[in-house]
C-alpha cells in the first residue's frame, strides 16, 4: 500500500463518520458522488444472538502473551470470547483440576465504557473500567478504532469495490461538545496510532473532528425537511449517550436547501456524565442492596459475573418504559455462580430461604428509583439551558443511544411539552450522530459561529504597575520596569466567535533555533490578570517549525501567528514575515499543537 504522502493529490471518495461511543460504536457513509445517500452498518461481527443494530459494543478482550498485553477481540466477539473463557475455566475446575496447570484455561481483562477515561476530570466521577497495569487508555482506544477501521475498509470494499483504499477515506470522528480541548487531541492521536490517518498506510486527508450534537441537529434538521424550523427559530439538542449527556442550543440563521440552512451557537454547550451507562450503575447498587455484600463479593471471585448481569439487564432498560408494559414488573435472571453464592451467604447469615435464587423480580416503583436520579440529571441539564438562552425554544431534539429509551423520551416530554411546542426524537436515534457528521463534512459552513467556553491567552510582559503587580513578577529591562505572567487576553469566555474568525500575533522569531514554542493559557473566568492565578491552566503549547533550511535568514524575522477559537477544536496556523534575505515573505511553516491539559 502507498504511503500517505505518495498519495496526497488523491481526491477522497467516500467520507466515512465513526461515532466511537461509551456503550456502543458504529460509523455512517457516504460516496462524494451521491453525497446525499447516507448509509449506516448494521454488519459488524457479532456471536450470533445480537440484534442488528447501527453500533457494536465498545468492548475489549485482551490476555497477556508473553508477559505483554494483546486485544484479542473488540465489540460483540470481546464478549464472547470471554465468557468462553469463563465457561472453559469453570469446567476445568469442576474437574478438580489445579488453576497452575499448564493445560489450564487463561483469563484476560474485559474492558468496557473505556471511552470516559477522556473525560475531563471536572466533569465528575467516571465509570470507566479500571485498566491493568501495562494498557493505557490511549493504546486500548487505538485497538478498538483499528479494529473498527477494518470493518470499515472491508465493509465499504462489498459496497464499492475491492479497488477502494483508505487513501480515497475522508475520516470524520465524533466528539461530545463538552470535552476540552486536550480530550480531543488525545483523540485525533488515537486514530493516527490506530493507522486510519496521517501514517503509512492511513488516509492522507486531514481528519474532521465534528461535534456530536451539532451531528445530530443537523442530521435532524434533514429528517424534519424544515418543515418547523424559522429564521429566529432555536432549537435545544440534547445528545444523550451511554457516558454522557451533551446539551447545546442553536439558533437558526438562513433556511432553504442544505447550501443555504444556517446555525449559530446560542449558549455555551454544557452536559454531564449522566448517560445510560450511569442507569446500569444504579441497577448494580439497587442489586446490592437485594442480594447484600455477597454481591460484589462474587463479582471479584467471578468476574464474568457483572458481564452477564448487564447483559440479563441491558434487555430489560431498553423495554423500560413501553405503554404495554407500564406498571409491570420485570424478571432479570442470574448466573449460576452468583446464586450459588446468593444461597450460600442466606444459609450463612441466616436469611429466611428464597424460593429462587437464580432470577430477581423488580417492581415497576423500583424501575422507576434506579432510573430517575439520572433522568433527573438529564432533565435539569435541559431545563439549565432552556433558561440560559434567553428566549422561547421551538423544537427539542433528543438523540443518542440512551434516547432509545421509552422511558427517558416519557419523561423529557411531560417535564417540557408545555414550554416546547415540539420535542422530537428521529427514527434510529442511536444513528443521527454519525448520520450528521458525515452531512456536515459535505456542508462544513453549516455552523456559523460557536460561543467560547473558556478565556484564552498567552503570558506575555506588561508595563509594570507599583501596588497592583506582585513585586517577585518586577523586571527591569533598560530601565523599564515591566511585569512579567500578564495574561494577554486572545478571546474571552461567552464571546460569539465565528468559525472562520482568527485572532493574530506577530512576534520575534527565535534566532538560535529553528523551532519557536508559545505556551497557551485558559481559564473560566473573564479578565484574568497573571497567567499564575489559581484558575489559570497552561492549555499547552505549540511549536513553530522554521522550514526555511538552506536560506539566508535575516536576524529581525518574526512569526504572524493566527488562532481559531470558533471551529470543533482550536486550530493554530502560521506565518513566516520577513524572514529570508531576498525580502521572500508569507511562506507558511508547520505548527506542531500539543496540549498538556488532563
Amino acid at each position: 500500500m502507498a504511503s500517505a504522502a505518495n498519495v496526497a493529490l488523491a481526491s477522497p471518495k467516500v467520507i466515512v463518520a465513526l461515532d466511537f461511543g461509551t456503550t456502543f460504536s458504529g460509523f455512517a457513509y457516504a460516496h462524494t458522488t451521491e453525497p446525499a445517500k447516507i448509509y449506516s452498518c448494521y454488519d459488524y461481527p457479532r456471536s450470533g444472538k445480537e440484534k442488528p443494530y447501527c453500533k457494536t459494543l465498545t468492548a475489549s478482550y485482551y490476555k497477556q502473551v508473553g508477559g505483554e498485553w494483546e486485544l484479542k477481540a473488540w465489540g460483540y466477539p470481546a464478549r464472547s470470547e470471554y465468557e468462553r473463557d469463563v465457561q472453559a475455566l469453570r469446567k476445568h475446575r469442576a474437574k478438580g483440576l489445579p488453576l497452575d496447570d499448564p493445560a489450564a484455561p487463561t483469563m484476560g481483562k474485559y474492558l468496557t465504557r473505556f471511552k470516559l477515561h477522556l473525560a475531563s476530570h471536572d466533569m465528575g466521577v467516571s465509570s470507566a473500567s479500571p485498566l491493568p497495569v501495562g494498557l493505557t487508555a490511549e493504546v486500548v482506544i487505538a485497538d478498538y478504532l483499528c479494529g473498527m477501521g477494518d470493518v470499515i475498509l472491508a465493509h465499504l470494499q462489498r459496497k464499492f469495490g475491492e479497488h477502494l483504499t483508505m487513501e480515497v477515506i475522508q475520516w470524520c470522528i465524533t466528539v461530545p461538545s463538552i470535552w476540552d480541548d486536550s480530550a480531543k487531541v488525545k483523540m485525533r492521536s488515537c486514530m493516527i496510532d490506530a493507522g486510519l490517518v496521517k501514517c503509512e498506510g492511513g488516509s492522507p486527508h486531514p481528519l474532521i473532528v465534528v461535534l456530536e450534537p451539532e451531528a445530530a441537529s443537523f442530521h435532524c434538521h434533514k429528517v424534519m425537511k424544515e418543515q418547523i424550523l424559522d429564521v429566529g427559530d432555536k432549537l435545544l439538542v440534547a445528545d444523550i449517550g451511554g457516558g454522557t449527556s451533551d446539551i447545546v442550543v442553536q439558533e437558526v440563521v438562513s433556511v432553504g436547501e442544505d447550501s443555504r440552512y444556517r446555525v449559530k451557537e446560542v449558549t455555551t454547550s454544557s452536559g454531564g456524565l449522566c448517560g445510560g451507562t450511569y442507569v446500569d450503575s444504579r441497577f448494580m447498587e439497587f442489586l446490592q442492596k437485594q442480594i447484600g455484600p455477597c454481591l460484589p463479593e462474587c463479582i471479584v471471585t467471578h468476574p464474568h459475573v457483572y458481564a452477564q448481569l448487564l447483559k440479563a439487564w441491558e434487555c430489560a432498560k431498553t423495554s423500560f418504559g413501553e405503554p404495554t408494559m407500564i406498571g409491570e414488573s420485570i424478571e432479570v435472571d442470574f448466573p449460576n455462580s452468583l446464586a450459588a453464592v446468593w444461597q450460600a451467604y442466606d444459609q450463612r447469615v441466616g436469611n429466611p430461604a428464597r424460593d429462587s435464587y437464580d432470577s430477581l423480580e423488580i417492581t415497576y416503583p423500583e424501575l422507576q428509583s434506579i432510573f430517575d436520579p439520572v433522568v433527573t440529571q438529564i432533565r435539569d441539564l435541559i431545563s439549565n439551558q432552556l433558561l440560559e438562552s434567553g428566549g422561547a425554544i421551538k423544537v427539542l431534539v433528543v438523540v443518542g443511544g440512551f434516547a432509545e429509551s421509552p422511558y427517558l423520551l416519557d419523561c423529557i416530554r411531560r417535564k417540557f411539552s408545555d414550554t416546547v411546542p415540539h420535542i422530537f426524537s428521529p427514527p434510529n436515534p442511536g444513528s443521527a450522530v454519525s448520520q450528521g457528521a458525515v452531512a456536515l463534512a459535505f456542508n462544513p459552513d453549516i455552523i456559523v459561529s460557536r460561543i467560547c467556553k473558556r478565556t484564552y491567552g498567552f503570558a506575555i510582559r506588561e508595563h509594570f504597575e507599583t501596588g497592583v503587580d506582585p513585586i517577585e513578577y518586577l523586571l527591569t529591562c533598560d530601565g523599564y520596569a515591566e511585569c512579567r505572567n500578564r495574561f494577554r487576553i486572545l478571546v474571552r469566555k461567552g464571546d460569539e466567535v465565528r468559525v472562520d474568525d482568527c485572532v493574530s500575533t506577530t512576534c520575534s522569531a527565535s534566532f538560535k533555533s529553528k523551532r519557536t514554542t508559545f505556551r497557551l493559557f485558559s481559564t473560566y473566568e473573564t479578565d484574568p490578570r497573571y497567567t499564575t492565578e489559581d484558575s489559570v491552566m497552561e492549555e499547552g503549547e505549540f511549536c513553530v517549525t522554521d522550514v526555511s533550511a538552506g536560506e539566508v535568514l535575516r536576524r529581525d524575522r518574526r512569526l504572524k501567528v493566527s488562532l481559531f477559537f470558533g471551529g470543533s477544536s482550536i486550530e493554530v496556523k502560521a506565518e513566516a514575515v520577513n524572514f529570508l534575505a531576498d525580502d521572500k515573505v508569507g511562506f507558511p511553516i508547520e505548527v506542531d499543537y500539543l496540549l498538556n491539559r488532563s
